[in-house]
């Protein structure tokens, strides 16, 4: 299978022109670059480990984000950080949580995670379609501490972002505190 070059250009709001491309490895161990600026709406990026329990937990509201907002225009991918995951532990966790409709990239130099400033599993980064940054942090509140989690989930941060961007409103960029696994 040919491999294919996809070109990394994005815009970080907080410096408005820095453009840079970062090459990651697929699951079938080519080296791409991917398009953060593909997506006709946006790009969301979801940082996972395999073996972060709450990576594992949030599978199932992940599964649903990309089911409903892949048709809208959103492009979904995994990012792996780092070398610790083979790409048999990553097609394994894929497929037992239903991943399937996300892109997998491994990561290894943590060049895409020092460049995003990325630094928990799980952890959510929205792109528009110029490849701007407009949301960096959980996906929701339900876990708002290691081991412990609400009842009942009140804010749905990442969902919200996603549904600003699909009715074209204007979304300023926004930071929420991440909880999970620390990316080495």
């Amino acid at each position: 299978m040919r491999s294919l070059f996809i070109f990394l250009s994005f815009l970080l709001i907080e410096s408005n022109t820095n453009l840079t491309q970062i090459e990651l490895t697929n699951l079938s161990g080519q080296i791409e670059k991917i398009n953060l600026a593909k997506g006709p709406k946006g790009t969301v990026l979801f940082f996972l480990s395999p073996e972060c329990p709450l990576c594992q937990s949030y599978s199932l509201t992940i599964n649903k984000l990309q089911k409903t907002y892949a048709n809208k225009g959103f492009q979904f991918i995994a990012i792996i950080p780092g070398k610790e995951f083979s790409k048999e532990s990553v097609i394994e966790f894929r497929n037992h949580y239903q991943l399937k409709g996300l892109q997998f990239w491994f990561d290894p130099k943590l060049e895409l995670v020092k460049f995003t400033q990325a630094s928990i599993t799980p952890e959510a980064i929205v792109f528009n379609a110029k490849g701007q940054k407009l949301y960096q942090g959980r996906i929701d509140n339900w876990a708002y501490e290691l081991a412990r989690k609400r009842k009942v989930i009140t804010a749905h941060e990442l969902q919200d972002v996603l549904i600003q961007l699909d009715q074209k409103k204007e979304v300023k960029f926004r930071k929420t505190k991440a909880v999970g696994c620390f990316i080495n």
